[in-house]
């Protein structure tokens, strides 16, 4: 009797291991979502208050739609600024420049979704002397971050912002382009 059952569940795993690695190789071939590359072009303008442009920078990063990472762009300078009157004192360092993180790009449809940050920053222009006291420099500073949605193919502006000093404005354009 004993050998009979152990036979009959010796028999009824065999039947049911196939089963379990069949499961585990059909999961394994599941289709993959399909990833494209996109190349970002970003215009940063600075427009005065007739709207020309007086100043414009370009950024380019590559970007995937599958993976959960965070694209980055630097640029800038560390400037050093003096904290006192006396140059020969102590300094501190302020990072001036433009900074981009695009992370969580998904395709919706015809057009590109993403998560974009952005900080541009310069000082002002008051003054050309680099050891004036820190209490007389102006850092002028434009902070975004915001969830984008934008049309692949078009230029599309993603953040605006009033100059504080005039009635001038600065604005981000981001165009997608898939890349084949």
């Amino acid at each position: 009797m004993r050998k009979i059952a152990m036979l009959v569940s010796v028999g009824a795993l065999y039947a049911v291991l196939p089963l379990g690695f069949a499961q585990e190789n059909m999961s394994s071939q599941a289709p993959k979502p399909s990833e494209h590359y996109y190349r970002l072009n970003l215009t940063v303008e600075q427009m005065n208050d007739a709207g020309k442009v007086t100043n414009t920078r370009s950024f380019v990063a590559s970007v995937t739609t599958n993976g959960n990472w965070t694209q980055s762009i630097r640029t800038g300078e560390r400037v050093p600024v003096p904290t006192s009157a006396d140059p020969s004192s102590q300094w501190q360092y302020m990072d001036i420049g433009v900074n981009f993180d695009v992370r969580d790009v998904k395709e919706v449809g015809s057009e590109l979704a993403f998560r974009l940050a952005s900080d541009i920053s310069s000082l002002s222009s008051e003054t050309s002397d680099a050891t004036a006291p820190m209490r007389n420099r102006v850092v002028r500073q434009n902070k975004w971050d915001s969830g984008v949605l934008v049309p692949i193919g078009k230029p599309t502006v993603v953040f605006s912002a009033d100059d504080l000093q005039d009635k001038g404005k600065m604005q981000v354009e981001l165009t997608a382009t898939r890349v084949e």
